[in-house]
């Protein structure tokens, strides 16, 4: 009896810290701009979104989709900055992180389900025929949209993006937030603790071997991710991805829109290979851009390429056919496409 007692003391201790520290992060990191209802599709939800710069003749604009653990403070302080002097850009918040509302809809962690409710917001904003790019997680959704509405975006910028199915499991954590009861309480228990302890080590292999920016837990606000509903949204998201993308991922090969793939060949969180490689493979007309000696977040390590890549979608210049490898020294490989069919 005691020890239950003590037990139960020290959940309550962490239920009662991790619900200070959610309305802490809630107060430290407000909304950074508007929101937009979506339609009775999705429930009863809004997305939150950021809209910067100017929309010019001729140049298409851009959307920004973050990816998994994150929200689209990532992109208002790597990418946004410098579109927005060319364009038109909007990032936002994917269903049920940062501070969009997650909705009702029952395959809301299915990236098709959430390019469908990205796009209908941005539809409410008069936002036509934009280049989509989508981060990690945020690229299966950006390669959904191609797939689901391809005469409606110009372009597709797929960076460092998860977009096959992998080997390995998920993390054991998933697992228990998938559990009714107990994912109840430990969501409410040890995520917090859990953030302060490991957040340092995640932004630091999230980026090696980069150098992580200075201050970017405080600049994108990673204690909201700590919050129950936006940590059980991102849970889900991960668990359900690896299934989702085996169906995604035969379709591929239909994927007719303007394209590039940028991404870092020591990218230790989404294997390059697996995702980036074959991508470009399965996707004629294609641009591979490989960086070499870059990581998992060419946007801030190597921003003025990926830069570079988004705004010549923009201004509809097609992608090189081929692939293109970018030293750390500056030096330029390109390498046009090889047909695999034998001369007869």
């Amino acid at each position: 009896m005691v020890l239950f007692l003590l037990l139960a003391s020290f959940l309550a201790g962490l239920a009662l810290w991790s619900a200070v520290a959610a309305a802490r992060a809630a107060r430290a990191f407000p909304p950074l701009g508007d929101f937009v209802e979506l339609d009775d599709a999705f429930g009863p939800a809004r997305l939150h979104y950021v809209d910067r710069g100017t929309a010019w003749t001729g140049v298409a604009p851009v959307v920004l989709i973050h990816g998994a653990s994150g929200n689209l403070r990532d992109m208002t302080a790597s990418l946004m900055p410098a579109l927005e002097r060319h364009t038109r850009v909007i990032a936002v918040d994917r269903p049920g992180h940062g501070w969009s509302a997650r909705g009702s809809h029952p395959e809301m962690s299915d990236p098709v389900t959430q390019a469908h409710a990205i796009r209908a917001a941005l539809r409410r904003l008069g936002v036509e025929r934009p280049v989509v790019l989508g981060h990690s997680w945020g690229a299966s959704v950006a390669a959904a949209w191609a797939l689901e509405f391809p005469d409606e975006i110009s372009g597709l910028l797929l960076l460092s993006g998860a977009l096959y199915p992998w080997p390995g499991d998920i993390a054991w954590y998933h697992r228990i937030v998938g559990t009714p009861l107990a994912g109840t309480v430990f969501i409410r228990t040890m995520t917090v603790p859990g953030g302060v302890l490991l957040g340092p080590a995640g932004v630091k292999g999230n980026f090696h071997p980069d150098p992580a920016p200075e201050n970017y837990a405080e600049t994108i606000g990673l204690p909201l991710l700590f919050r129950p509903s936006h940590f059980r949204a991102n849970s889900a998201d991960t668990s359900g991805l690896k299934a989702r993308l085996a169906a995604q991922s035969r379709r591929y090969g239909a994927i007719a829109v303007p394209a590039i793939v940028v991404t870092g060949n020591a990218d230790y969180t989404v294997s390059p290979k697996i995702h980036s490689y074959a991508f470009h493979g399965a996707v004629k007309g294609s641009e591979l851009i490989k960086l070499k000696g870059t990581g998992h977040m060419p946007h801030h390590a190597r921003r003025e390429i990926v830069v570079d890549a988004v705004l010549r979608l923009a201004r509809g210049e097609a992608p090189f056919d081929g692939m293109v490898t970018i030293h750390d020294d500056g030096r330029v490989e390109r390498e046009a496409r090889v047909s695999l069919q034998s001369p007869r």
